[in-house]
């Protein structure tokens, strides 16, 4: 009897051994073992102030792709230095998938090119997720101003040298880096008025205090369209449907191929998971092809068109060495 008492105990005891177990087993899927990713809110950086064309974008992407990925997009505006203190921040932060950033080139690529500007390399800081489109520049001037087309532009800036000047949002943006691309294709010396942010910079240029700037159509549509600012060109290959009349950069200057735009794309910090990026990339996709986003997009003057990792990836190196090429240049360098 004992000895059957004593049995019965050390049963007893397997009996609970065994089903703390099994409770341990079960417990491991929720405590991440497995957990399926995301399973938490997604932080979006982007290194910019609200308002412009990159951060409706970033944040209707964002909108967008919570829906995909079923858990909450945080958009993080982390503005300063041409974007080089938001990028930065996300170059740093853990490779886990819950940190993105949405940026555009210029300025990605060659803001992190100024030697003291260099917290991130744009290769080897970051995993391209996806590019999800572009949108070209415009070549604007105040509605103010005494000429009404490109070619009024090009004798005025001839006849009045001290005026002639251009608004940029600083070394490396779409504005300073097509700013000094135009000069040379005009062979002119239109000085740059450099500007913490590319609001700031349309403020001066829709009152006539600076002459000219280079921005993005998206930016500039309602000042376009109110009359504060006029177009004397675009950067596409093509006019744009929804300004017929305003000519392409490549025409007035006579020189077929001359483009000048910007593209938009998702990164996360070097180290992210390739399965994480692949999933992140296949939700933007789908994103991507809503009604919905195109519509959107297609307001706001932008193209979409949406390229994966491996492709994002020689683009970014590419760019690296058109821009690096560009910056040797002691004018792009920065003054």
């Amino acid at each position: 009897m004992h000895l059957h008492n004593d049995y019965s105990g050390d049963m007893m005891q397997h009996r609970k051994l065994a089903a703390w177990f099994m409770f341990g087993m079960l417990a491991c899927p929720i405590s991440g073992l497995t957990a399926e990713y995301p399973e938490k809110p997604v932080d979006v950086v982007i290194p910019y102030s609200t308002g412009n064309g990159l951060d409706l974008l970033g944040r209707e992407f964002s909108h967008r792709l919570e829906a995909e990925l079923k858990v909450p997009l945080v958009v993080i505006n982390r503005e300063g230095a041409a974007g080089v203190i938001g990028t930065g921040s996300a170059a740093r932060a853990s490779p886990d998938g819950y940190t993105l950033l949405f940026h555009a080139n210029p300025p990605f690529v060659t803001a992190a090119l100024v030697p003291e500007r260099a917290p991130y390399d744009p290769r080897s800081s970051f995993v391209p997720v996806a590019q999800v489109g572009s949108v070209p520049l415009v070549l604007v001037t105040s509605g103010k101003s005494p000429f009404n087309d490109f070619a009024g532009m090009r004798s005025y800036v001839q006849a009045h040298p001290e005026k002639a000047n251009y608004a940029s949002a600083g070394v490396g943006s779409p504005g300073h880096i097509y700013g000094e691309l135009l000069n040379r294709a005009m062979d002119a010396d239109i000085q740059e008025v450099r500007y913490k942010a590319t609001g700031q910079a349309l403020i001066d240029v829709v009152s006539g205090e600076v002459l000219l700037s280079l921005v993005s159509v998206s930016a500039v549509l309602p000042y376009l369209e109110s009359g504060s600012l006029r177009a004397l060109a675009v950067g596409s290959s093509d006019r744009l449907p929804r300004f017929p009349e305003v000519p392409t950069l490549a025409e007035v200057l006579h020189q077929p191929g001359f483009e000048a735009g910007v593209w938009y794309g998702f990164f996360a910090p070097a180290g992210t998971p390739a399965t994480h990026v692949q999933k992140l990339y296949e939700a933007i996709a789908r994103a991507a092809q809503t009604s919905e986003l195109r519509g959107f997009m297609a307001r706001l003057g932008m193209v979409p068109h949406v390229r994966d990792s491996a492709a994002l990836a020689a683009i970014v190196d590419e760019d690296v060495k058109v821009a690096a090429r560009l910056l040797q240049d002691t004018k792009l360098a920065g003054h």
